[in-house]
């Protein structure tokens, strides 16, 4: 084969198609000094790549097998590191003579080249990467991994980036398994974890690197604040400790004499870096460069961190659904937010370049909203109820709702002022929304805890029949629903129950093994009880999903 790379993606391409970015763009240091949190993101590459010996080796051994089409979900929490070790990764395998690409959503307007790529050489094989794949519809993954398989002649692998597994990726999972694709998955630890590693050392390699860039030499025997020592638990991902070190060095940049104190926990170096924002944006006012008042700023940022990157046009709608300034003041305010936000490719003509990287975003979104109690950051009584706006406006789906639920619900994991009063409320207003989008699975698991027990039966209410939905989003949405129930109560009937109906939900959805494993947890409440009518009847329940799920699986197995 030549260095020709196949890639259809259907008509119109589902996604589009590039050579795996190599250049790291470099910020003058009066860019790092007006918006230090740029200098986190994975693309500058300020801090070396450290570690992850093992994960390397991992990948590197999946890579070189024997098999002509495999797949790999590297996953795990925000903050952790994925997106540097797929560039290692993808940067190792171009050395040892891979082509390597980078796959992106058509929905996602960031530059990202043509739906056909032409590889430099015609090398050992083509590896594709493809970030935030759990955002991706199933139909369009699928077409992905078809497109890799129609590559002749060398073998192709395809790299999934993900934050969360399991309930979206199982179910994918099994089908390509059956179409004879195969698929491992790598769980990504946090570094602090790794052998070679330590929060310690992590902070002073990330120190020494701000201070060069920020042009502050008196920072460089700053000494890690005592909670990024003493409590790991908060400090385990490797962003988290960036984001220490950061905030520790500008602040000695900016104050040589007066010490750092109060900051106790990730949330409070957020708000650190993010009041830096606020500075830059009030400066730009001061200086006549925007004509828009920080606090409008701040709420096109808030929209454009649920929204991302978007056209123009639909830029203003969002504005305007999400009421963030006057009628009549969309253009302007969209005009001033590029100035601190510029679109990454200028000739893309998108707007709402969102706030990177997108866990300091979901913190903006969380300590702009009411009710966080974190001191050292003013809310906007605007924002309650703002996200609503956005998702509930006329029309229905928007080209951004996706990404707003999937921002929306990863806030929410950390942040339990958010998942009760901005997220909860859209399963009673909204549960349509909630089971169309293909993030359901976050969204079921990472929202339900936090709703009362009156709203969780409301929501348990507006539930279609399985057989009139998709199973699989259906299943996800479910597993809350247990997850809640079984934390909620000790009685062994009802708990046996919670889990035969997540037995059933998983079953539908073509999850096997979780379906199986919530049957064992059902049969495993019931043991210790005296045999009656009612434990008899949910083994007969059992019996009978048992005997459908066999013949889920005959009927599979006969297809593939």
């Amino acid at each position: 084969m030549t260095g020709d790379v196949s890639v259809t993606g259907g008509e119109p391409p589902l996604y589009r198609v590039d050579a795996f970015p190599s250049a790291r763009p470099q910020l003058t240091v009066e860019e790092a000094r007006a918006q230090p949190a740029r200098l986190l993101l994975a693309r500058q590459g300020v801090v070396p790549f450290t570690g992850r010996a093992a994960e390397l080796a991992r990948l590197a051994e999946w890579r070189d097998s024997e098999k002509r089409v495999s797949v790999l979900l590297l996953h795990g929490p925000g903050g952790q590191g994925k997106t540097r070790l797929a560039a290692r990764f993808a940067a190792l395998s171009r050395d040892a003579g891979w082509d390597v690409l980078q796959a992106r959503h058509a929905s996602d307007p960031a530059p990202v080249g043509s739906a056909a790529c032409r590889a430099d050489t015609a090398g050992r094989g083509v590896l594709m990467v493809a970030d935030y794949a759990e955002r991706w519809p199933v139909t369009d993954l699928l077409e992905l991994m078809q497109d890799a398989a129609r590559q002749k002649g060398r073998p192709a692998r395809v790299l999934l980036v993900a934050r969360p597994a399991g309930m979206w990726w199982q179910p994918l999972a099994n089908r390509l398994d059956r179409t004879g694709l195969a698929t491992q998955q790598l769980r990504l630890r946090a570094l602090a974890d790794d052998p070679i590693t330590n929060a310690g050392d992590l902070f002073a390699a990330a120190r020494e690197q701000f201070a060069a860039a920020l042009e502050a030499p008196g920072a460089r025997g700053v000494a890690p604040p005592s909670v990024v020592l003493s409590s790991p638990s908060d400090f385990r991902s490797v962003l988290a400790i960036h984001m220490a070190a950061l905030a520790a060095v500008d602040h000695v940049r900016r104050y040589p004499e007066k010490a750092l104190t109060n900051l106790d926990t990730p949330a409070q170096f957020s708000a650190y870096l993010l009041n830096r924002e606020r500075d830059h944006w009030q400066t730009l006012h001061a200086n006549g460069r925007i004509t828009t008042p920080p606090d409008a700023v701040g709420r096109a940022v808030y929209t454009a961190a649920l929204t991302g990157a978007v056209t123009y046009q639909d830029g203003r709608a969002a504005l305007t659904a999400i009421d963030a300034c006057p009628d009549g003041y969309t253009a302007p305010l969209l005009t001033d937010h590029a100035v601190p936000y510029p679109s990454s490719d200028p000739h893309a003509g998108t707007v709402l370049e969102p706030l990177y990287p997108d866990v300091l975003a979901e913190d903006f979104i969380a300590l702009t909203t009411p009710g966080h109690g974190v001191e050292d950051y003013t809310p906007d009584p605007w924002a309650t109820g703002a996200a609503s706006g956005l998702l509930t406006r006329k029309g229905g789906w928007s080209g951004w709702t996706r990404h707003a639920l999937y921002t929306l619900a990863a806030a929410s994991a950390r942040w339990p002022h958010v998942a009760e009063h901005e997220l909860a409320p859209l399963y009673l207003t909204r549960l349509d929304l909630m089971l169309a989008s293909d993030d359901a699975a976050l969204l079921g698991v990472t929202v339900l805890a936090f709703l009362p027990d009156g709203v969780l039966e409301r929501v348990r209410e507006q539930f279609p029949h399985p057989q009139h939905t998709d199973y699989a989003r259906i299943a996800a949405v479910s597993a809350g629903f247990a997850s809640k129930l079984l934390v909620d109560t000790e009685d062994p009937y009802v708990r046996a129950m919670a889990h035969l109906h997540l037995a059933a939900r998983h079953w539908l959805a073509g999850c096997h093994d979780h379906a199986l494993a919530a049957a064992e947890q059902a049969l495993d409440a019931l043991r210790p009880l005296a045999v009656d009518d009612r434990v008899m009847y949910i083994v007969s329940v059992l019996k009978e999903r048992a005997l459908e799920a066999r013949g889920r699986a005959d009927e599979a197995a006969g297809t593939s």
